[in-house]
């Protein structure tokens, strides 16, 4: 018999916490770099580089949360630091 390995099924609900803070903290810095040409895949690059940036901290709904939340200063300088990058 062969096993069915459901990913989406079993991922859906694990996601990486710092996603939404880093949205947020986008929206504070991002109008102030209005010279650069966005466009979605440069934005979804831009996230994705940010969140590899900064230390992995993932939860699964109704799960304990173990590393904690990050400082909200670390995140914009994570942010600040791909804009100075571009």
């Amino acid at each position: 018999m062969e096993r069915v390995i459901k990913i989406k099924k079993w991922t859906s609900n694990i996601h990486n916490s710092n996603e939404k803070r880093v949205k947020t903290c986008l929206k504070e810095i991002l109008p102030n770099y209005k010279n650069i040409s966005w466009t979605e895949e440069l934005y979804i690059n831009f996230l994705t580089e940010i969140l590899n940036s900064l230390p992995s901290r993932y939860k699964q709904k109704n799960s304990i949360e173990i590393n904690g939340k990050l400082k909200k200063q670390v995140i914009k300088d994570a942010i600040l630091e791909k804009l100075n990058e571009m």
